[in-house]
């Protein structure tokens, strides 16, 4: 009996003081219930129980420390890359990333002079200066400078001057012909609009476009006042180390009935610079030709071709050539069109398509 009194006084006593020290290091019913809510809605918390020999303890590490961690794990590196690149030409950058399954993502600051894809890395130059290429992935980007170079180098001519220089020139290097150094050119019968205007106007307009497109454009001359002979202007085309000099001209006849687009330029045939340059020539007229055309809807003369042996402006170039003229200024409807800005564009448009032809662009 006396066992048993001693049991249940033990007994008493173990249970009382577990409901001591679970009011007194515990909360209420209520509060636990919330305070399990809380936890169980937080995003922050990620709850783990480590356990040595009798002891259970339980750590929280919040999620934003996690992925900072794993964040801090990811790597970005560069794998293919190029300081330079000619406007209009292409070139794949890659990225390698390891710590993350996201895709890398590629991008440009300046679009105006690049673009690339965002997913393929395929940069494409447009016209000259300079870009910063990036690389992403979450929580991390690497970034590298590339130089957008011109694609070619071209010596725009705009024929005439509002100053023409006095005396004679050689027709060709060690040509006994001699030639005019500079004509006045002719004037709009209609709009009465000097040529040499007309073709400042046309090569100030070609000069922006091919800039546009990623040229390096180089003008004989940049005002109306100057007067500056044939071989002095291939000269300067020569000493640009051009890779294409375009002479802007317009036409004029006694009939006003005559109308048409036309290319002069020195052939295969011609003794002074045919056998070097008369098969680009040719392409260079063709391709001008055709873009112009295409752009403008113009008419054209013949074929649009003429082999020309005296023009001292193109014999004296060391560098692919050919003279456009663009429309007869004797002519009331190509005199008024040359001189609609509209038009302007369009046979800018059209010699710049053509150059580019030209080129392989």
């Amino acid at each position: 009996m006396k066992r048993i009194i001693a049991f249940l006084i033990a007994f008493i006593l173990i249970v009382s003081g577990g409901v001591y020290m679970t009011s007194a290091e515990g909360t209420s019913s209520g509060d636990a219930s919330a305070e399990a809510s809380s936890d169980s809605s937080a995003d922050s918390v990620v709850a783990t129980e480590v356990t040595t020999g009798e002891v259970t303890t339980t750590e929280t590490v919040t999620t934003e420390a996690a992925a900072t961690e794993k964040t801090n794990k990811v790597s970005l590196s560069w794998s293919k890359t190029v300081k330079s690149l000619k406007a209009g030409k292409t070139f794949t950058f890659k990225a390698i990333a390891t710590g993350t399954d996201e895709k890398i993502k590629y991008s440009v600051n300046k679009t105006s002079i690049a673009s690339i894809n965002k997913n393929t890395g395929v940069l494409k130059g447009k016209k000259v200066g300079k870009v910063t290429v990036k690389a992403t992935v979450p929580g991390k980007t690497i970034s590298f400078a590339v130089n957008i170079k011109y694609k070619k180098i071209v010596c725009i001519d705009p024929g005439h001057s509002g100053v023409v220089p006095k005396g004679t020139e050689p027709i060709a290097p060690g040509s006994k012909t001699m030639k005019a150094k500079m004509s006045s050119g002719t004037c709009g019968n209609y709009t009465h609009v000097p040529e040499y205007k007309l073709t400042m106007v046309m090569a100030k307009k070609l000069k922006a476009l091919l800039v546009e497109r990623g040229y390096k454009v180089v003008l004989t001359r940049k005002d109306n006042k100057t007067a500056i002979s044939n071989v002095e202007r291939a000269k300067i085309a020569n000493n640009a180390k051009a890779d294409a000099y375009l002479r802007l001209h317009a036409d004029s006849v006694l009939s006003s009935g005559v109308r048409g687009m036309s290319m002069q330029y020195a052939s295969k045939g011609n003794p002074y610079v045919g056998k070097k340059f008369g098969a680009k020539n040719l392409k260079l007229s063709k391709c001008v030709r055709d873009g112009f055309v295409k752009a403008t809807g113009s008419q054209v003369r013949g074929n649009g071709l003429v082999a020309r042996n005296d023009l001292s402006g193109t014999n004296w170039a060391n560098v692919p050539t050919t003279l456009i003229e663009m429309g007869f200024m004797s002519n009331p409807t190509e005199d008024r069109l040359m001189q609609d800005k509209d038009y302007q564009a369009k046979m800018a448009k059209g010699m710049a398509d053509g150059i580019d032809a030209y080129f392989g662009y």
